[in-house]
């Protein structure tokens, strides 16, 4: 869902949008309405829960007139009370509404939370009389009026971890239950000059009286526009010669008939092979052939390759670089469970994968990952996230945890285009947690950890690249799902995008 917005702010999102070269066109740092008995919109937890996207404040985050997070200065308050009947409730919001249209802040929608009292419920915009729904009511100097409806509504609630958003009603409570609504502010440019904004709700239920306060929405992980970092790729065009770079232990581009001798190990013939057209699964080149990994239908493992340090260096590094080229193919939809990418790892065949927990001493993974497609009704339709999956000596449970790349959303990703996709990882100090775990997509930082405790003794160093695609978990692909990978290159300083 690609939300417009205030001529302004429009213009500023097409400028981030030109220069950061960002993975989707929609406003990504909007809360997601999601789906009533689901966790895919905005809940407790997360402002976009089918993307993962957690809140810096349990139950919400937002900032009160003076710019304080989580402040407690209202840009407007209204007492309800609790007198057993269904009205109006009015706050006026004028202050707020003419920061959006003039471009101060992102319109990232109304914060209603109460103060004092107990529980109010109101309409939301699904309740069956459109009389009820949530209403934004602009006046103009000239005295013109305009009254929108909201594009998006739900609730916060502790007592649940499933959205709320397609509910008929909407609480705010001191219990707490928070409101969010957020209308689109395009029309707007058709008035003068904003002289009064009301926000409208309809009280259906009250349970105490009860003073609700209105605040800014503020949530995101965007990052402020910025070039591609450059690496050493930059000096080899198309990656030409990238070999014979000194800071360069491995590269490939797949256009040798016999590509699979160059790995340590190659993974199963059948569900991957080199191509340079499939045009089913829209595939363009990077240049020449790439790797085709097929997720075959009914099954789980796919690509399963190794570059093992030792067998081919005569040493294992506790520090490297990683970078390879991905395209998801036009069949890429995931949505059953989400699964494993390439990356790092230092298992010895004896744990930090299947369930196998590592503790310290006995090894570690940081393989990638992939998640469910984002649904299409969310600021982030259609796009795939990737991340990181590790095995470490801080993990809970049997199972790995699970790393979003989210910074600057640039682990959202397009189906039928091409990403420069770079990790770079450091052991810690045995024992102590410093290690370090970077990721750039397009040669902008994605994700950064410098925390992570690898390894409690020096004789667990990088194993190996781990080419791996995988699905699940355990639940098998309901089709065939295809992925390209291209210009994998390792090496021992920051690679970076090809020029």
């Amino acid at each position: 869902m690609i939300h417009t917005r205030a001529v302004v702010w429009r213009f500023v999102c097409a400028v981030v949008l030109l220069l950061s070269a960002s993975a989707a066109e929609a406003d990504k740092s909007d809360w997601a309405e999601g789906r009533a008995g689901a966790a895919h919109g905005a809940t407790r937890d997360y402002y976009n829960g089918a993307a993962k996207l957690p809140w810096t404040h349990y139950m919400g985050d937002w900032r009160d007139v003076a710019g304080k997070a989580q402040g407690d200065a209202a840009y407007g308050w209204t007492q309800i009370m609790d007198n057993d009947t269904a009205s109006p409730i009015t706050w006026t919001v004028t202050a707020l509404v003419r920061q959006w249209l003039t471009g101060k802040h992102a319109n990232q929608g109304f914060f209603l939370r109460a103060t004092k009292g107990g529980n109010i419920v109101f309409a939301s915009r699904q309740h069956a009389d459109k009389a009820f729904h949530p209403r934004l009511v602009l006046i103009d100097k000239e005295g013109k009026e305009l009254s929108l409806e909201a594009e998006a509504d739900t609730f916060l609630t502790r007592s649940t971890y499933r959205s709320q958003g397609h509910a008929d009603t909407l609480r705010v409570s001191t219990g707490p239950d928070h409101t969010l609504i957020r209308f689109d502010l395009s029309p707007a440019s058709k008035l003068k000059d904003i002289a009064e904004a009301t926000l409208r709700l309809y009280t259906l239920k009250q349970y105490g009286d009860t003073t609700v306060g209105v605040f800014r929405c503020q949530q995101g992980h965007d990052e402020p526009p910025s070039d591609p970092v450059v690496g050493l790729a930059a000096k080899y065009s198309g990656d030409k010669g990238i070999a014979g770079d000194p800071s360069v232990v491995f590269a490939t581009d797949f256009e040798s008939e016999n590509w699979q001798d160059e790995w340590t190990y190659a993974g199963k013939r059948g569900v991957i092979d080199t191509v340079s057209n499939d045009k089913p699964r829209k595939f363009e080149q990077l240049h020449g052939k790439a790797l085709r990994v097929r997720i075959a239908q009914g099954s789980t493992g796919a690509l399963n390759t190794l570059y093992k340090f030792k067998p081919k260096t005569g040493r294992e590094p506790e520090a490297i670089y990683f970078r390879y080229y991905l395209r998801l193919g036009d069949d890429w939809n995931q949505t059953v469970q989400g699964g494993k990418m390439p990356g790092l790892s230092g298992t010895y065949s004896v744990a930090g994968w299947g369930g196998r927990k590592v503790n310290g001493r006995n090894g570690w993974s940081a393989r990638g990952s992939f998640g469910k497609t984002i649904p299409a009704d969310n600021p982030l339709g259609g796009l795939h996230p990737i991340g990181t999956y590790c095995y470490h000596a801080d993990m809970k449970g049997s199972y790995g945890s699970v790393w979003g790349w989210h910074t600057g959303y640039r682990g959202f990703l397009q189906s039928n285009r091409w990403y420069s996709v770079e990790q770079y990882l450091k052991l810690n100090t045995p024992g102590k947690r410093d290690g370090v775990l970077r990721a750039w997509v397009d040669g902008r930082l994605a994700f950064e950890k410098t925390d992570i405790r690898f390894r409690d003794v020096d004789t667990l160093k990088i194993e190996q690249v781990w080419m791996n695609v995988y699905h699940g978990g355990t639940r098998p692909s309901p089709y065939d799902q295809h992925l390209f990978i291209d210009n994998v290159v390792i090496a021992t300083q920051y690679i970076g995008p090809m020029k």
